[in-house]
């Protein structure tokens, strides 16, 4: 049996779909917080199980008969360290056998980085087997920073034109599928990136390509880029949590080739540069 977690979600929802053509569905259980909103997996005969990682007793419950797990990362709040710990406790004491995790880059820089340091941490000295799955940057994120560029004429962001290897949600759903289906990946922690290297500036030629025009890329000030975003309406504690991501994107830590999504899927890995401009396009012409 294995037990996905965050069903609801976006990753979490790509990774059943991908998992249920390679296993059983009754296999297959899915861990989300609202489980009317889940109906659609249990009508393919998918196991729902209800459980919150704010009560660590809920997450036991649907983890318990669980030979893996994959807990998928939350958001990013000041409380989700204790989250992803009452996850990872209740796997202990429920008696799973292997915990997987979908973390992220290793940096140290933003919240949400030192957040995935710390699960790892917790995860490792469980003593259970482990597979961490470190994605990086989703591609679809800077299709968001592209359409942005393209309706104000300028990609002005905080960040110096620092290189990531993005990679597209669906890739990083399907690698996890992946290795929960197959044996071999015991203590395992892998890179899951796309397959080539872009800069701000490359965001920015992307951004030009679509509009058809130049579209730079200038570095924002961090004071003016904090006064804009409140002004949108954005809380401080927001805007300090996109600052350190900026500022994580900017160090290079987002930099790691690898080939972890062809070798698990048996398929390459989409081309990042692609995959931004199709969907871009397609979003600005609606």
């Amino acid at each position: 049996m294995i037990v996905v977690t965050g069903a609801n979600g976006n990753l979490g929802r790509m990774v059943v779909n991908f998992l249920k053509d390679r296993i059983p569905v009754s296999e297959i259980a899915v861990s989300v917080r609202e489980p009317e909103k889940a109906a659609d997996l249990s009508a393919h005969g998918i196991e729902i199980r209800q459980a919150d990682f704010r009560d660590r007793a809920s997450v036991m419950r649907a983890f318990t008969g669980a030979d893996k797990v994959l807990i998928i990362s939350t958001s990013g709040a000041s409380d989700t360290v204790s989250e992803h710990r009452n996850a990872v406790d209740a796997a202990v004491e429920a008696g799973v056998k292997h915990i997987f995790y979908t973390s992220g880059t290793k940096e140290k820089i933003s919240h949400i980085g030192r957040v995935h340091e710390q699960t790892e941490k917790a995860i490792i000295e469980t003593g259970l087997n482990y597979t961490i799955l470190r994605n990086n940057l989703y591609a679809d994120v800077l299709v968001r920073e592209v359409i942005s560029a393209v309706k104000a004429g300028i990609l002005s962001i905080p960040a110096d034109d620092g290189k990531m290897t993005t990679v597209t949600r669906v890739d990083c759903a399907a690698a996890a599928a992946a290795v929960l289906a197959t044996d071999g990946h015991q203590n395992k922690i892998y890179d899951i990136t796309g397959p080539e290297s872009l800069s701000w500036n490359d965001i920015a030629e992307i951004a030009s390509e679509i509009a058809g025009k130049e579209i730079a890329f200038i570095p924002a000030l961090t004071d003016a880029f904090r006064k804009g975003m409140i002004a949108k309406g954005l809380p401080d504690s927001r805007v300090d949590f996109l600052l350190e991501i900026y500022k994580a994107y900017s160090s290079g830590a987002y930099d790691v080739p690898s080939d972890a999504v062809a070798v698990l899927t048996g398929r390459p890995a989409t081309p990042a540069r692609d995959f931004i401009f199709r969907t871009a396009r397609e979003a600005l012409a609606h």
